[in-house]
């Protein structure tokens, strides 16, 4: 009777002890570690909420004293900044740390480095890089040359103009489109028969932007390249052109045909609208015809 009495009152002892057990654990554990994780995302959403992004001067500082792969990695980052026109600082100091910092960076061994500096410039839209910009079309490395010559096209200056003239006839293929395409931008007469001359360019490319450019100016001369653009089964002739490339040829292509449009362009404009696999290229079309 004795042994029964004592084996229920260790029965009845044991929930109690897994109880109190449980409570430690709890409270020495559980609350603890759910109290950190409280605190650590507490203090995330505060960092998130008060840190700033980096202005164009913070970018500009990596590229000047940064290491080797942070100063290109700045220069990109400002280029890329500096396409929003309400992140360009407008002080002459900012203008002119950005023009030493350029004229600097022809010590980088990275072509990158000056690459990403001239495209910063000129998305700037500010004619006060133009003579930096110009200068630097003498660069021996073409790369540079080219991101130059795409600068000044951003700007659009008359000096500039005049300095992009000159190197349609460039030895190097990418300075030469890169030329055509921003004397393209000017939509000048001046330029025409600089246009209907890469018109025969050896490089396919040179060819598409000239005639691209031709018909900003309304000038009908490169229709049939245009006409080509348009076409997906001449497009699918260049392996190295992927669909994307194809959609963004034919995009830029329908945004001028409106300049020069006569039946042939509406029944391919017309195709193009009602049968295109690409959306963007029907929607375009629509808008062109409508036009």
């Amino acid at each position: 009777m004795t042994d029964k009495i004592k084996i229920e009152n260790i029965e009845e002892q044991e929930p109690v002890k897994k109880s109190a057990l449980r409570v430690i654990i709890h409270s020495f554990f559980v609350v603890p570690f759910l109290i950190a994780i409280f605190a650590v995302i507490v203090f995330l959403m505060v960092k998130v909420l008060t840190v700033e992004p980096n202005t164009a001067q913070d970018y500009l500082e990596h590229v000047k004293i940064g290491g080797t792969t942070k100063r290109w990695q700045g220069a990109f980052e400002l280029s890329k900044i500096l396409s929003n026109p309400k992140m360009v600082p407008k002080d002459e100091r900012f203008v002119q740390e950005m023009i030493s910092t350029f004229e600097y960076s022809v010590h980088e061994r990275n072509p990158l480095i000056r690459s990403y500096l001239a495209l910063a410039m000129g998305r700037t839209g500010d004619e006060r890089y133009i003579s930096t910009l110009i200068n630097a079309l003498q660069d021996k490395d073409y790369s540079i040359v080219a991101s130059c010559a795409h600068s000044l096209g951003l700007i659009r200056s008359s000096d500039g103009f005049v300095a992009l003239q000159n190197m349609t006839d460039h030895e190097d293929a990418q300075v030469r489109l890169q030329s055509i395409i921003s004397l393209g931008n000017y939509r000048k007469i001046e330029a025409e028969d600089i246009f209907v001359s890469a018109l025969a360019d050896q490089e396919v490319n040179i060819r598409w932007d000239a005639a691209v450019a031709l018909a900003k100016i309304k000038n009908n001369r490169g229709s049939m390249i245009l006409l080509d653009l348009l076409d997906r089964n001449y497009l699918d002739s260049f392996p190295n052109i992927d669909p994307l490339e194809q959609d963004q040829a034919m995009l830029v292509a329908i945004q001028v045909i409106p300049n020069i449009i006569d039946a042939e362009f509406e029944s391919m404009l017309r195709n193009l609208r009602d049968n295109d696999r690409s959306m963007k290229v029907r929607e375009a079309a629509r808008r062109a015809l409508n036009k």
